[in-house]
């Protein structure tokens, strides 16, 4: 799938959530046979910018993905985010844990695994 499909279908299914902001977010991106250029990302974070924009909240997502080069993308695509802590995973239920932490510590017991 072309990177710019993905965020096509990624704003369509955020269409049909009422404030998508207010969740923390889990994308598996282990199946995903495309890729999602830094082009790609800038696009995704302009559309969601113009859908958050006005709106105060802090969201978690946890990007699972096995490929070597989300490690780098993800770390670089965050400040596009400022209301997100983003983290990548290459475990899903790594990624479940840190999402469901209720606590700073319980957090960082997720993250280092």
């Amino acid at each position: 799938m072309p990177g710019d499909e993905y965020g096509d279908r990624l704003f369509e299914a955020y269409a049909g959530v009422p404030d998508p902001w207010a969740y923390a977010r889990l994308m598996d991106m282990r199946r995903f046979e495309g890729e999602l250029t830094f082009r790609n990302i800038d696009a995704i974070a302009e559309r969601w910018k113009a859908m958050t924009d006005g709106i105060d909240y802090q969201s978690k997502v946890a990007i699972v993905s096995t490929d070597p080069l989300d490690a780098v993308r993800v770390p670089a695509a965050s400040p596009q985010f400022p209301s997100e802590t983003i983290c990548h995973f290459r475990d899903f239920h790594e990624a479940m844990d840190w999402l469901t932490a209720s606590d700073a510590e319980g957090e960082a017991r997720a993250l280092a695994g």
